[in-house]
């Protein structure tokens, strides 16, 4: 049990520093932005080009890894709608963020925080930029596709799909994603300099996206149908790892390395975004609050996953 405490308590007590810095004004909540910028647009691109792009192309893409992990977020989501329209009977936009709550990790900031602290930060990467695309493509288009086929959308079909693509080719994280790629496929050696100036981005990815969690949840407030957002925040810590074993028991093959990172991914909160999106279709309170209860939950889902790994086969 040590063990587990040694691999999430470090992780929470950033999130914690991050929050009560923001608290006590030690540091501007505005510098948040820019911070969780420099995460996404640069310091997370260079930790999966140095991790992938020197890695034979059969180690980085792993079909087993992807077509789990994309059937299990794809049936959380699709729980979500069941949930939200036939239970709730909510509307189209309750439900694909509700949907989303349930099915799309924070990958990028805590999963795989956690994740390289088990496995190390290279094969975390590679595991997390298989996340991104799966997110990318699948959860985000489906999240946005259900938001705007509503009565009160003016939007056609092929509008959304276009500004879906759109945001995909500018994503520094898919780019990072296919630059390395090519680079693995081709055997394309990388540069001293590169390497180097890569791999000093690296050490600052994890720590600083943990510290951003903790400034983003400063002002966030639980508001709204507590019952529906308790259901949703923790039924995504449970719910979406839960579908995910299902899907590797559904799909054979994978190394068992890749069936416990994929529950280990599936168990990390919400990711923070959403509540971003929320605010666009004047849903934000309650988004925020699902992020609040995903976010301090996650750190008994993340555990039980370890605990699980740790009794099972061992790290």
């Amino acid at each position: 049990m040590l063990d587990i405490i040694n691999i999430t308590a470090p992780i929470f007590i950033i999130i914690a520093l991050g929050y009560f810095c923001v608290r006590f004004k030690v540091i501007d909540p505005k510098h948040a932005k820019g911070m969780g910028s420099l995460v996404m647009n640069i310091a997370l691109p260079a930790l999966m080009f140095n991790a992938i792009a020197s890695t034979p192309f059969q180690e980085v893409i792993l079909p087993h890894y992807l077509l789990t992990y994309a059937l299990g977020s794809v049936m959380a989501f699709m729980v979500g709608i069941v949930l939200t329209k036939v239970i709730w009977r909510q509307d189209n936009i309750s439900a694909a963020l509700n949907s989303a709550a349930l099915s799309f990790s924070n990958s990028a900031f805590i999963g795989f925080a956690v994740v390289s602290m088990v496995i190390g930060s290279s094969k975390a990467a590679a595991y997390l930029s298989m996340n991104v695309l799966i997110e990318s493509l699948l959860i985000l288009p489906m999240l946005f596709v259900m938001a705007e086929m509503n009565p009160s959308s003016t939007r056609s079909l092929a509008s959304v799909l276009l500004g879906i693509g759109k945001n995909f080719t500018r994503n520094p994280l898919i780019i990072a994603i296919v630059v390395s790629v090519i680079f693995s496929i081709f055997s394309i050696p990388v540069p001293q300099v590169v390497a180097q100036t890569t791999q000093i981005l690296t050490g600052a990815a994890a720590p600083l996206a943990l510290f951003v969690i903790g400034m983003s949840l400063y002002g966030l407030e639980l508001k709204g149908d507590l019952p529906k957002i308790t259901t949703i925040g923790l039924g995504k810590l449970l719910l979406h790892p839960l579908l995910v074993l299902l899907a590797i028991i559904l799909i054979s093959g994978g190394s068992l390395q890749d069936k416990y990172v994929a529950m280990l991914f599936a168990s990390a909160p919400v990711f923070s975004t959403i509540a971003i999106i929320g605010q666009h279709y004047g849903l934000v309170n309650r988004m925020s609050a699902i992020v609040i209860v995903s976010t301090i939950g996650s750190f008994f889902s993340m555990s039980a996953v370890l605990i699980y790994w740790k009794m099972t086969v061992g790290f």
